[in-house]
């Protein structure tokens, strides 16, 4: 069993009435391209990597209006003072949106904002996300002493040479309206490709329903930035090794001249090796630690005693041993030192060496 992979675009019609239960759609291949098509419900539109709604005309005004090249911020306000004096009824209900400029005009798309919503809010919950949506109009094509139209769901729309938009029931109507007899009729509106140059309505107010999409320009900054910052930090560590590798030196050399100093005449290999090999030609036999002071003293008596107790502390060491083994190894003993004695417990003698110098 295979599975269909995802199609690269998927567009909706959405109805003009508002209990809608099947949607009609196309799927376009990566080259533009018609690659199925048919009727559903939400739950059964085909998988695809985009998606784009089509609004149909009869719930979509278009208002075509001269404004200055301005701002956002500042063309969004003369956007809404044009339009408060020519929409009629509920007003906080309108949602507009301008088309990119031709010249000075501009065309504003309008619909209604709970409308809008509303089909949003159900595809949403179906899990389906659109990227662009703009309305039956754009999918026409400008054709230069020409007005076109092309069959709907809805009826006829067409658009004059003068950029001016309407639909009618009927294509006889046309001619009627533009005060021209022959209108170019464009088959198959639905299946013509997405426009260039277009309004996308999901924007402003919106613009949370639309699918994120990822855009390198918006994060062109933040990379300059970042590899400032990674610059800076590389440069800051190469400067700290640097720096270490100085100290590292100029300590050698400090070393090397200590001990050509204290040592003169001998030649240097490893100046710390060497020093603490000095060190310990030059330290007494009693420098050691306790247990090396306590051996020492031990190999230097050569006597078979055998001490109660031993101590060895701060360069002094007391043997605690029997009146006996004094008296049998006197000769052993006082070639060590001539080792302090003093009572004991009953029958014991304590012997003090004194091994620090």
């Amino acid at each position: 069993m295979t599975t269909q992979p995802p199609f690269p675009l998927l567009r909706i019609t959405l109805p003009a009435e508002a209990n809608w239960r099947t949607l009609t759609w196309f799927a376009f291949d990566a080259s533009g391209q018609l690659a199925a098509q048919g009727d559903g419900p939400l739950s059964n539109l085909p998988t695809h990597d985009a998606l784009e709604l089509v609004l149909p005309a009869r719930r979509i005004s278009a208002y075509k209006l001269t404004l200055p090249l301005q701002e956002k911020k500042h063309l969004d306000l003369l956007i809404t003072q044009a339009m408060e004096d020519r929409l009629l009824g509920d007003k906080t209900d309108a949602y507009y949106v301008a088309g990119p400029p031709n010249g000075s005009a501009r065309m504003v798309w309008v619909c209604s904002r709970c409308w809008l919503e509303a089909q949003l809010l159900c595809l949403s919950a179906a899990t389906l996300i659109p990227l662009r949506i703009f309305p039956e109009y754009e999918l026409l094509p400008s054709v230069p002493d020409a007005t076109v139209c092309a069959l709907t769901n809805d009826g006829y729309v067409f658009r004059t040479t003068e950029g001016d938009i309407g639909i009618v029931d009927t294509q006889a109507t046309i001619s009627l309206l533009t005060g021209k007899p022959e209108t170019q009729l464009v088959p198959d509106l639905y299946l013509r490709p997405s426009p260039a140059s277009f309004c996308n309505m999901l924007t402003g107010r919106l613009g949370h329903f639309r699918k994120k999409t990822f855009d390198p320009r918006t994060w062109r900054r933040s990379a300059f930035m970042l590899a400032i910052a990674a610059f800076l930090l590389l440069f800051g560590n190469l400067i700290h090794w640097r720096q270490l590798e100085n100290r590292e030196v100029k300590l050698q050399h400090e070393i090397r001249q200590t001990f050509a100093t204290t040592f003169p005449g001998t030649p240097i290999i490893d100046p710390l090796l060497q020093w603490e090999s000095k060190m310990r030609e030059q330290a007494s036999p009693f420098n050691g630690d306790a247990l090396d002071a306590v051996l020492t003293l031990a190999a230097k008596l050569n006597a078979p005693i055998h001490p109660r107790r031993i101590e060895s502390r701060d360069g002094i060491i007391r043997l605690t041993l029997t009146d006996t083994e004094v008296a049998q190894f006197k000769e052993p003993l006082n070639s060590v030192g001539s080792p302090e004695s003093s009572p004991a417990e009953s029958g014991m003698t304590l012997l003090l060496f004194r091994t620090a110098r």
